[in-house]
């Protein structure tokens, strides 16, 4: 299977978010290839990698072949860190699974997640959207006023809430102007000279929110 965007390559704002990691255990939920899982390992953690297709080639990740539903198959108090980038969208019983994390999560363990930003709204009506906006896999997306205060009432304290990434502004336009491939470059270069000095510039446009809680 090929993969595009943020399935086919690292992100460098995911493994910042790594930083936030805590303890020596940790679960990948959703973990694609492992890389996230791996940056852990690298720094000796155990890490129990779960995914429905297994592509991860790192020994180190001790790996689940299955789908993410409640009940997840650990015992309380099991990690000390869980990631969930880019998976918590997909799932359609968000609540069960996010009552079973804060089960196996460590009091004073950190949950760090990556989730759509919701708040692109103009572009919709344009039949314009982000690449990951552009997933109908997706039971929900989130908006950034809310995301604290939903993921809280799980049981989890607030530590870092922010819309980060990359905004592809210059690549989304420059999709919808006309004629060959060179043409589109040149408007998306265009585009992008634009955005750098400012006259195409919205700060709560791109990007992915991501959320770091600690486990109360």
């Amino acid at each position: 299977m090929n993969n595009v965007g943020w399935e086919g390559t690292t992100s460098n704002v995911k493994f910042d978010a790594l930083a936030w990691a805590v303890g020596n255990t940790a679960l990948d939920l959703g973990c694609g290839r492992g890389w996230y899982a791996a940056a852990l390992a690298d720094r000796g953690f155990r890490v129990i990698g779960i995914d429905q297709i297994n592509r991860v080639s790192d020994p180190r990740i001790e790996m689940r072949i299955e789908s993410i539903r409640a009940p997840l198959p650990f015992a309380d108090d099991s990690f000390s860190t869980i990631l969930m980038f880019d998976i918590i969208e997909h799932l359609e019983d968000e609540a069960g699974v996010m009552k079973e994390i804060a089960r196996v999560c460590r009091r004073g363990g950190r949950v760090i997640v990556s989730v759509p930003n919701n708040d692109d709204a103009f572009l919709p009506q344009y039949a314009l959207t982000y690449l990951h906006r552009n997933d109908r896999t997706h039971v929900r997306e989130y908006r950034i006023e809310s995301i604290a205060s939903h993921f809280e009432s799980f049981g989890f304290r607030t530590l870092h809430c922010a819309l980060q990434g990359t905004q592809h502004i210059p690549r989304v336009f420059s999709e919808f102007v006309r004629g060959p491939r060179a043409v589109k470059t040149f408007a998306r270069y265009i585009i992008t000279a634009l955005q750098k000095i400012g006259v195409i510039h919205n700060t709560r446009i791109g990007g992915d929110i991501h959320w770091i809680g600690e486990r109360r």
